[in-house]
């Protein structure tokens, strides 16, 4: 990809969605911005899950991992947004 990348992404979900993000944003205090690159970490920290899949699919796809390998991934993906988060502020 020849492009430079901003670090911007606009993205359009449902007037339910966003209030329940924002309260969501809110109660945390934190953005929900924050809330959404949070989810995006947790994606990546999770790749061999596909989203789209069924739930039999993504057992299936991750039976090589045990429960406290995917609780690991996820705090640390956790863990990595809190940290880059203190480094903006």
């Amino acid at each position: 990809m020849g492009r430079a990348f901003k670090g911007q992404v606009h993205v359009r979900v449902t007037p339910d969605v966003h209030e329940e993000v924002a309260k969501e944003a809110f109660e945390k205090g934190t953005s929900i911005s924050g809330i959404f690159a949070q989810a995006l970490t947790v994606r990546k920290a999770l790749q061999n899950i596909n989203p789209w899949k069924t739930i039999a699919e993504v057992r299936e796809a991750n039976s090589g991992l045990s429960d406290d390998e995917i609780s690991s991934a996820i705090d640390e993906a956790v863990r990595s947004i809190r940290k880059e988060k203190r480094r903006r502020v």
